[in-house]
């Protein structure tokens, strides 16, 4: 049995059943994608469902304001990518008539869209013979193939487009590409995969019973001797990784850069008619995104005005992890405020804290209430750019970041009409 039959047997058993996999419809295989870049299925799956229900259509989408869009996506993180989705709706609604036309190359032109997104929605609703790249599909085969490059290089990716592209075409493209991924997501796993499991205690994934335990007929063998284990995958055999133990050391990762540790200073200003908040701009983290006023320079001992997109700013200050940054482990509320920022006399009150991990750094996040008739209060809301009071009942309405999101409904008892 060549490699592409094997493949293709293996997903039909074992594959998840996922909405988007029974549609042909390219905007739900895009936006399917889209979610998944950086999110787990898990995750995903709800927003998918809620986002389809909100924006059933690229014209739905494309007619949609940018706050409706990133109000959908919120909690989803990585918020260019709804931004990215808005826009590549209103190009194929403007010059598509809201259709995807049969083209890698005018898909793959797309905002957002790169040669992994293009050849999935190809592939999947067209059936073209474009294979996918993923990290599953870069772990899977590093392994199966022996290859050493490091895994997010070009030379890597395209040694791995070269093999795909010779199977994909003796096979059905879209069945192919699904096989190839969800091989890489539940079997060919990071920490656990299927030759490092032995039944019949070991289990194919969460929820289903390992090949040659009760209720599970069939079995796959081994192909040749090679090291303990192997029983479970149909690969084991012809594996690289698996015949010369070395699946731990493969796909070769790339040395993780230290995270910067940042802070950020909100102010809650609010009075009996509602509270004001700050529309970010198109320069920094959040772009477009609604969070609070911050705490000017002066008080919380800024050095630079650049934007936080930089990793500093008004209301931010950033340090590398490990390098001591100034009063987060003495931070005791009020007392940090008094000792390091000075400004208890100006009505500035000590509200929560909370910490953030994102891709390249860990936000250290303080709030402070500020009286709305205080002479800081006047100052900020004159000086910083983007802030406007609403009523309290709209705050529900507004697209903000996680951390926002979390301090709103930490104090939702706040927010019930002053």
């Amino acid at each position: 049995m060549q490699f592409h039959e094997q493949l293709t047997n293996w997903y039909e058993e074992n594959k998840r059943d996922l909405p988007w996999r029974r549609t042909r419809d390219p905007y739900r295989i895009w936006l399917s994608e889209s979610i998944l870049q950086q999110t787990r299925v898990a995750q995903g799956l709800p927003y998918y469902e809620r986002f389809i229900m909100r924006f059933p259509s690229v014209e739905a989408l494309a007619t949609a304001s940018e706050d409706e869009v990133l109000k959908s996506w919120q909690g989803l993180g990585y918020y260019s990518r709804a931004r990215n989705l808005h826009k590549a709706a209103r190009i194929l609604a403007a010059e598509c008539g809201g259709e995807f036309p049969r083209s890698y190359d005018f898909i793959r032109a797309l905002p957002g869209v790169g040669d992994y997104t293009a050849a999935a929605i190809v592939s999947f609703a067209f059936d073209m013979a474009y294979p996918v790249v993923d990290g599953n599909v870069i772990r899977f085969m590093c392994r199966l193939h022996g290859i050493f490059e490091e895994a997010t290089s070009s030379a890597c990716k395209k040694q791995i487009s070269s093999i795909l592209q010779k199977e994909i075409v003796l096979s059905r493209p879209g069945l192919f590409n699904q096989a190839v991924m969800e091989f890489g997501a539940l079997a060919c796993t990071p920490l656990s995969p299927l030759c490092k499991r032995e039944p019949p205690q070991a289990e194919l994934f969460p929820g289903f019973p390992a090949r040659n335990s009760p209720g599970r007929p069939g079995s796959h063998t081994r192909l040749e001797s090679g090291p303990k284990g192997g029983a479970l995958c149909p690969f084991a055999g012809i594996c690289h990784a698996f015949r010369h133990d070395v699946v731990s050391q493969l796909p070769v990762k790339k040395k993780k850069e230290a995270l910067t540790l940042q802070e950020l200073h909100y102010l809650l200003i609010a009075d009996s008619e509602g509270i004001w908040v700050r529309k970010r701009g198109y320069d920094d983290l959040w772009r477009g995104m609604f969070d609070l006023p911050t705490l000017p320079e002066r008080h919380s001992g800024l050095e630079s005005n650049k934007s936080l997109e930089t990793g500093s700013g008004r209301g931010s200050r950033s340090k590398k992890r490990g390098s001591g940054a100034s009063g987060l482990s003495a931070f005791q509320g009020t007392g940090y405020l008094a000792e390091n920022l000075g400004a208890t006399q100006e009505g500035l009150r000590f509200l929560k804290h909370y910490t953030q991990t994102l891709s390249h750094r860990r936000l250290s996040i303080f709030f402070y209430e500020l009286d709305a008739r205080s002479a800081l209060a006047k100052q900020v809301l004159a000086t910083e750019q983007g802030c406007q009071k609403i009523a309290y009942q709209e705050i529900g309405n507004l697209a903000v970041p996680k951390n926002i999101e979390k301090f709103f409904a930490d104090f939702e008892s706040r927010f019930q009409g002053g």
